[in-house]
């Protein structure tokens, strides 16, 4: 094998449906070297197995096991493996779209160097449908500002490329946010240097009850509000240990309740809504309902499936007419 120019690092618990597809998608890549590295945070659907065999097919892939400890601590195993000098994230239930990796790395050795580089990606309902892109920021100052000042990533956690080096500057994945560690360390890379994305779509996530992206919940909330707070105290010149060892606690107590039952409500609510927006008022009806059935005392719920519905007859009547 050559040397990598890529370590791919991807977490998995439990993913055992969607991880063919989401390993496929990296080991497919053309145009750049990569190596694999899977950590499986004590998977029990059979996650463990399967990475194995696919091990076994292909010298690219580095399977670590260990006990469950939430992606964070993952990623950070994972991370500490790297070969290569950078690091491409990848997430179990995603896919990355072909040619990804070598645009994002095109991109990384150009003359302004940035040190983090994503890619625009389209976010997927569970039947398939496309909720919405993410947004393209073609002037890396935009980019950096979308982070440092709106606080927000550039795209899909796993549509992240960072150079090995800058990730290790500034301290990689801080084990004290078990949630919302993308933002975090998107943050202090881009107050290290420059960022910037890639135009075109090359990375499909997942969001649906259950996965990361769907779990609308007090937690990643609460995690996101010491990572502001974490931030203010460096642009100040002040220490944020206080802020980490708060995010710690929260860690811990968050871990307790890590396998408990999360609403559906937030996350077909959210679909429903997306789906009405892009003019696609049948199927925005259909999660709309599904919100319905668990709060149908929701009445935000009631005023958006009923706007669906309109929505849709008036649709099917102008079919019928042409």
């Amino acid at each position: 094998m050559k040397a990598p120019e890529i370590s791919v690092v991807m977490g998995v618990y439990n993913n055992a449906d969607t991880l063919p597809a989401a390993l496929d998608s990296i080991l497919s890549q053309e145009g750049v070297e990569l190596e694999f590295i899977v950590v499986d945070d004590g998977s029990t659907d059979g996650s463990a197995a399967l990475l194995d065999e696919a091990a076994k097919r292909d010298p690219r892939l580095k399977i670590l096991h260990k006990r469950n400890e939430g992606l964070t601590r993952a990623l950070i195993e994972g991370c500490a493996l790297a070969a290569a000098p950078w690091i491409a994230r990848q997430d179990a239930d995603d896919v990355s779209l072909p040619g990804r990796l070598a645009a994002q790395l095109a991109r990384a050795r150009q003359a302004d160097a940035p040190a983090l580089v994503s890619c625009r990606a389209e976010c997927i309902a569970p039947e398939g449908e496309v909720l919405f892109v993410t947004d393209a920021l073609d002037d890396p100052e935009d980019a950096r500002r979308r982070v440092l000042r709106e606080r927000r990533t550039l795209s899909a956690h796993g549509a992240m490329l960072f150079l090995k080096d800058a990730y290790q500057a500034v301290g990689g994945y801080r084990a004290e946010f078990y949630y919302a560690q993308d933002v975090d360390l998107s943050i202090r890379l881009a107050e290290a240097g420059r960022v910037a994305v890639v135009a075109d779509v090359l990375y499909r996530f997942q969001f649906a009850p259950g996965t990361i992206s769907g779990r609308k919940n007090r937690w990643p909330l609460a995690f996101y509000r010491l990572i502001l707070q974490s931030q203010a105290a460096r642009t100040a010149g002040r220490s944020d240990q206080a802020i980490l060892e708060r995010a710690r606690r929260l860690g811990t107590r968050c871990a307790k309740c890590r396998h408990k039952p999360v609403s559906r409500f937030p996350a077909w609510y959210f679909m429903g809504n997306c789906l009405l927006a892009k003019g696609n008022p049948s199927k925005a009806a259909h999660y709309l309902h599904l919100a319905l059935e668990l709060r149908p005392w929701s009445l935000r719920a009631w005023i958006r499936w009923r706007q669906a519905c309109r929505q849709a007859l008036r649709a099917s009547i102008q079919e019928v007419d042409a």
